[in-house]
């Protein structure tokens, strides 16, 4: 049987909205009339897991975490103001500009009209909306406090985009180098060098080592060019191969944490999201199995995960988070003495607020020292590289001055 969503007049100035099961759009009418209503429309109700989301899902790994973050905090701001959630979609659906977010906004406004719950609505676009993001919604149903809820997704959202940007501007000079770099490499191995090593071969002279390494070089780049493409590719295809694998998945991210600075980068910045997701989740009266859960899956790092879960297990067997916490390796004693003040005291999502804030900073400090340290290190390289090549040319062009002399 079908859903039919309607509008009718029961009276003079009375009019309702509602929904009918019938086999049919006649049925659903003789079923309306014989209650006594007078139809103003009628129409079928669409599967919004399926019809709605055909368009939008397409798009939806364009919507960036920006975008939602302030989708979000608008939505907080309009139901702070009084507006109910059905109208301050509405609104934020006809002033967003972004094509596929307005979609994906309308078809969540016309799912809650049929009768669905808000957080009902969001698992239709699990790209879009994570498991966390639809917890705390729920959370804020279940308390009737969603414009508070969104308020603190919004912070939440925010506050990871914002460390995360920190870290892209600290390497985007960096970067920018090494690609100025190989560019000047490239240039230089593929139409200078070439030019001059036949001017050289021609005049029959003795080239110096330096000269002969670098010519031999710049021959097998010229020569096998495409074997290094293809070679390339194939790092890059096995890099997101693995990536998709578990097993290598977690061989790769065991070698990271190994790895001088970038290791302890890497998992600081894991901790910082562990303790600032729990935190997020315990502040808005989500059970803290259910918070462990969701937290384990926005851990990237599968031997922080692994970690994460073995905590969520002891947890569940009835373990205190300090004593499940205090097993795992990955957790530093900071954690864990953070952690048992907050269990002690009943203000846990408080102290792991403050130790998410302690690794945030960290993390900026880490990122400034590895973008300061880099810097002259890709200068040093660069300028060693092109100084080679450069006294490589150049030591011929000495070696006949001198001869012709």
């Amino acid at each position: 049987m079908a859903h039919f969503l309607y509008k009718a007049k029961k009276g003079p100035k009375e009019i309702v909205e509602g929904s009918v099961e019938a086999d049919s759009e006649n049925a659903a009418i003789k079923r309306l009339t014989q209650d006594g209503l007078y139809l103003v429309w009628i129409e079928e109700k669409k599967d919004f897991s399926k019809e709605k989301t055909k368009g939008v899902l397409l798009f939806s790994k364009r919507i960036k975490p920006k975008d939602l973050a302030n989708f979000t905090r608008q939505l907080s701001d309009l139901l702070d103001s009084g507006l109910t959630l059905f109208d301050s979609l509405n609104v934020i659906e006809k002033q967003i500009g972004h094509p596929q977010l307005k979609e994906v906004i309308r078809s969540i406004r016309d799912s809650i009209k049929d009768g669905n719950t808000f957080s009902e609505s969001l698992t239709i676009y699990p790209h879009i909306f994570s498991s966390l993001y639809i917890s705390l919604v729920k959370a804020g149903e279940a308390g009737s406090m969603l414009s508070e809820v969104m308020v603190n997704i919004a912070d939440f959202l925010e506050k990871q985009e914002d460390v995360k940007s920190k870290v892209i501007a600290a390497l985007l000079y960096p970067m920018l180098m090494v690609f100025v770099g190989i560019g000047t490499i490239f240039i230089l191995m593929a139409f200078v060098i070439p030019k001059l090593a036949n001017m050289f071969i021609e005049m029959g002279e003795v080239l110096p080592l330096p000269t002969r390494i670098l010519i031999g070089i710049s021959d097998f780049a010229s020569s096998y060019w495409i074997l290094l493409v293809i070679l390339a590719g194939g790092v890059v295809f096995f890099i997101k191969k693995g990536s998709s694998n578990k097993g290598t998945k977690k061989t790769i991210d065991r070698f990271k944490l190994k790895l001088p600075v970038v290791g302890g980068l890497i998992k600081n910045s894991d901790l910082a999201r562990f303790s600032r997701t729990l935190s997020t989740l315990l502040k808005n009266g989500v059970p803290i199995l259910y918070s462990l859960k969701i937290t384990s899956d926005i851990i990237d790092n599968e031997i922080v995960k692994e970690e994460v879960l073995r905590v969520y297990t002891d947890v569940k067997a009835g373990s205190s988070l300090k004593a499940a916490i205090k097993k795992n390796t990955s957790f530093p004693q900071f954690v864990v003495n953070m952690t048992a003040i907050g269990e002690e005291g009943g203000f846990l999502d408080k102290m792991l607020l403050k130790v998410a804030k302690a690794y945030e900073v960290e993390i900026d400090r880490a990122v400034k020292a590895v973008s300061a340290l880099l810097e002259p290190v890709l200068i040093l390289a660069m300028g060693l590289i092109v100084g080679f090549i450069v006294i490589a040319m150049l030591l011929p062009v000495f070696e006949i001055s001198i001869t012709a002399q």
